[in-house]
């Protein structure tokens, strides 16, 4: 038995540090800063790789303030000159939603509009691309 293992294991071994030297897909995030969008409220993640080609939709899926849930859409315009980034979450109870641009697509900086524990988008805020590790 022995014998028949041993040419199974370098194969083995690079299977093994080909799946630990993978790393998992990317992930973005953004800080929000305004009206009640501050701090954990207004720290975003979401899953894959924000979406800077022209004319791309991508689903969102993510969570805010560490562990809330967040979906929505993500596009860039036709002309590539922007992306727009329309979420709904809920967090301790309440829904939210924002509605983040940034010009162009692949700028660091962006602005928006949302509200949380009402229906609208009533609330200006900045928003910024930021290093996910800083995760609440």
């Amino acid at each position: 038995m022995r014998s028949l293992l041993r040419p199974a294991l370098p194969v083995l071994a690079i299977l093994t540090t080909l799946l630990i030297a993978t790393p998992a897909a990317a992930d973005y995030c953004f800080q929000l800063d305004g009206g009640s969008f501050s701090g954990d409220l207004g720290f975003f993640r979401f899953s894959g790789k924000r979406p800077t080609k022209k004319g791309a939709k991508e689903q969102l899926t993510g969570r805010v303030a560490g562990l809330s849930p967040v979906y929505g859409t993500a596009t860039v315009g036709k002309d590539g000159s922007f992306a727009e980034f329309a979420a709904t979450f809920v967090a301790d109870g309440d829904e939210g939603q924002i509605d983040v641009q940034f010009f162009p697509p692949s700028a660091s900086s962006g602005s928006g509009t949302g509200d949380y524990g009402a229906y609208g988008l009533g609330t200006s805020f900045s928003a910024n691309v930021v290093d996910c590790r800083g995760e609440p």
